[in-house]
């Protein structure tokens, strides 16, 4: 009776793994096939709407080109008003330079004065 059990146990067994390997393999080819056919009906609707897709291609490219011709434009006039403020600021910074070394030649003038003046003092004493 036990080899009975084991018979059947193992038949019930190898009777799962066919039926598992069949409901695969039919599913896998499922799969291809309709893997197949959306393949098939996507090359057919690229081709009827080629004429279509080839304009929104370029209407896109053509918005794009505008958009960076806008941007190149836009780029330019910064850089522009950019050269100016710092030709601007160049001058007021050799304005300012010109002043400060006037400055230094006004102080050391006004010190030898000071020191001729003291020379003269000590002189009149």
């Amino acid at each position: 009776m036990a080899t009975e059990i084991w018979c059947a146990i193992i038949a019930g067994i190898v009777t799962l793994i066919t039926s598992m390997g069949t409901w695969h393999f039919s599913m896998k080819k499922d799969r291809n096939k309709q893997r197949d056919d959306l393949k098939a009906e996507l090359l057919a609707y690229h081709e009827k709407n080629r004429a279509e897709i080839k304009d929104i291609r370029d209407n896109d490219l053509r918005e794009i080109r505008d958009d960076l011709t806008e941007m190149g434009a836009n780029l330019q006039q910064k850089v522009a008003v950019i050269d100016e403020q710092i030709r601007t600021l160049s001058n007021r910074v050799e304005k300012h330079n010109q002043v400060v070394e006037r400055t230094f030649r006004l102080e050391a003038t006004v010190a030898d004065l000071k020191s001729d003046v003291d020379s003269y003092k000590g002189a009149w004493k």
